[in-house]
């Protein structure tokens, strides 16, 4: 049958009515909806959205284990739940305290104030993100933070999520807390981004690591490496997402989904698929950790002095 893109591009009118009615707002909502599907609704300046009036909803649900981060007694706590046989993912909740600060320095006048004349690496939203396009913080966000449209592929739209000048940016991300899970002997790679709704990256697959939502609410589904799900590399994760949820898993892969707000982490175990689906204009961090061995092999240990490479965990970072 037809993509939801297909459809989209075989009707123009229909995803325009799509386009101007992403909102349907329940009577009890709060938050007064605009045609564009955003409501008077902000959080630190970033605009909330809703698309619940779609037929195929797209927040739901978690299926993946929340535990607040108090809760690990240690890092072997956290490896043997989580980073063992093939590791499962967790979202950490109860870090919204640690950065505060830093949730504080990336309110959007902030970030424009100081960063908006900024250059910056925008990528296309398809598995691969081959294409590379530099634009300033204040262009992407005057020209490209805006509701996801479904007539246009992946790998014609472009977003903000890593490829960050860390020396140029390290004023900013030096207030960053990572969770607190992370051996301090291990080899972390930050990757810094915000994306407009319904915006994301479909199906892919790096290392593990961490990735938390500063500001907004984030979508995220993931399945074991193996099998294989079945994708088009160039849908975005709107397209995919629909898709999935119409096909109902036909291809047999299971997938775990939960959505990350404000103040939680979810960890990505290595290896494992993942597509990620922005709901608001979301800020968000994460952090690839390369990890280190202790003696034995199998522990990860904060202590370590010498570095050897989990080979398990080696991967090339794609941001």
């Amino acid at each position: 049958g037809a993509t939801p893109r297909d459809a989209a591009l075989m009707a123009p009118r229909a995803v325009s009515a799509l386009a101007l009615a992403l909102v349907a707002l329940a009577a009890t909502d709060p938050v007064s909806a605009r045609a564009d599907g955003y409501g008077s609704g902000t959080r630190f300046g970033w605009r909330m959205h809703d698309a619940r009036h779609l037929e195929t909803p797209l927040d739901g649900p978690c299926t993946v284990e929340r535990v607040d981060a108090s809760q690990f007694a240690s890092l072997e706590a956290f490896h043997d739940a989580h980073r063992a046989r093939g590791g499962a993912p967790v979202v950490v909740t109860g870090l919204g305290p640690r950065n505060d600060a830093f949730r504080a320095m990336n309110a959007r006048d902030a970030l424009l104030r100081r960063w908006g004349d900024e250059t910056i690496v925008l990528s296309t939203a398809n598995t691969h993100s081959y294409r590379k396009v530099a634009k300033t913080l204040r262009e992407y966000l005057d020209d490209h933070l805006h509701v996801q449209d479904l007539a246009v592929p992946g790998d014609e739209t472009l977003y903000w999520f890593g490829d960050n000048d860390h020396e140029r940016w390290a004023e900013h991300f030096d207030h960053y807390a990572p969770p607190p899970l992370i051996p301090r002997s291990a080899d972390v790679a930050l990757s810094f981004g915000v994306g407009g709704p319904l915006s994301g990256v479909p199906l892919h697959v790096h290392g593990p690591g961490f990735s938390e939502t500063l500001i907004g609410r984030k979508r995220w589904w993931l399945a074991r490496p193996l099998p294989k799900p079945t994708f088009d590399p160039n849908a975005t994760a709107l397209e995919w997402a629909l898709s999935r949820r119409e096909s109902s898993g036909a291809d047999g892969v299971a997938f775990a989904e939960c959505t990350v707000s404000e103040g939680e982490a979810i960890y990505f175990p290595d290896g494992w698929w993942h597509a990620t689906l922005n709901l608001d204009e979301t800020v968000f961090i994460s952090s690839f950790v390369n990890y280190v061995l202790d003696e034995e092999g199998d522990r990860p240990r904060a202590d370590v002095t010498g570095k050897l490479l989990d080979l398990d965990d080696s991967f090339e970072l794609r941001r």
